[in-house]
């Protein structure tokens, strides 16, 4: 019978990530974490300017 780590390590993922994350403190994976989410609501929001100039541009093209 296989354990847990093995099915996910053959299912691809690298647990050596797991290790490393759980060698952090709670203020390290903390800090790590808000990184992370800060990068992801820069990148909704440069989506969302970015759709909204070309909303902009296509509603543009249909007028002229």
């Amino acid at each position: 019978m296989t354990t847990a780590v093995e099915q996910a390590e053959a299912a691809g993922f690298d647990m050596s990530l797991v290790d490393v994350s759980l060698s952090y403190t709670y203020e390290q994976r903390a800090l790590q974490h808000q990184a992370a989410l800060d990068l992801a609501l820069e990148l909704e929001k440069a989506g969302q300017e970015l759709r909204g100039r070309s909303q902009s541009t296509a509603g543009k093209a249909q007028r002229g």
